[in-house]
């Protein structure tokens, strides 16, 4: 039987959607598997096992990090598109009787747009597909567990969320996936603690690779806050 990234990577390799890719990875052998693969990166076993869970960070003491910090990218990451650390609509529960997946679902929604800027993402519906194929290339079977559990949760239904919504017929990224695959160390990370850690050294450190420049400073609507801006990311300037 193949293994959960081999799926991951079948699928996207046929261009198959995000919604496609739910009810395939939604298996009993496939959760146990991926709880196996998480627990093999490093630092991940650590963080599951203390259900390590820090509060969301405060943008204004962020923001007076030096230049180039992660922190200080994230702070005005957040303020260029008028985002708060609370926006994501589906907050999951974390019991003490989470799985590695069930908490790897936790970290990833809450760190949600902590990967947009490591990984140089815009918050456009293009680059919201885009996001979701790199941590389907992380993390699949969290990923499509998050997806169900979002597909059925009442808050989907509000015009803020159309974005969520939408993500569903998007086609899952082959760079994006392989750019995620090549990043798992991500996932090991206590980020929270990284913020005074230079942008480009850490994503270097991370295993991200550059986004090709095609791909850079994509715009458009941001259909989650109704809010559309001029590209954070560029080709020439990551942050």
């Amino acid at each position: 039987m193949s293994g959960p990234q081999e799926i991951a990577r079948g699928l996207t390799e046929r261009r198959a959607t995000l919604g496609e890719a739910v009810p395939v990875l939604r298996t009993a052998g496939l959760q146990a598997a991926s709880d196996a693969a998480l627990l093999a990166v490093p630092g991940f076993q650590r963080l599951h096992a203390e259900r390590w869970d820090p509060p969301l960070p405060e943008l204004e003491t962020l923001a007076a990090l030096p230049v180039g910090s992660f922190g200080h990218a994230y702070a005005r990451y957040m303020e260029h598109y008028r985002l708060s650390p609370d926006f994501f609509p589906i907050q999951t529960r974390l019991g003490a009787d989470a799985t590695p997946t069930q908490y790897a679902v936790h970290r990833l929604n809450k760190s949600h747009d902590f990967i947009h800027v490591l990984g140089a993402y815009e918050t456009s519906d293009a680059d919201e597909v885009a996001i979701q194929s790199f941590v389907f290339g992380m993390a699949p079977v969290a990923l499509v567990t998050f997806l169900a559990e979002a597909a059925v949760h009442p808050d989907i239904q509000h015009a803020r969320y159309k974005h969520l919504r939408d993500i569903y017929a998007g086609h899952i990224q082959v760079e994006d996936f392989e750019r995620g695959a090549a990043a798992s160390a991500l996932l090991g990370e206590r980020l929270e603690t990284l913020w005074e850690e230079p942008l480009e050294q850490l994503r270097q450190r991370l295993g991200i690779p550059t986004r090709a420049p095609e791909f850079m400073g994509r715009g458009g609507e941001n259909s989650c806050g109704g809010f559309t801006a001029i590209p954070f990311f560029t080709a020439t300037r990551a942050a």
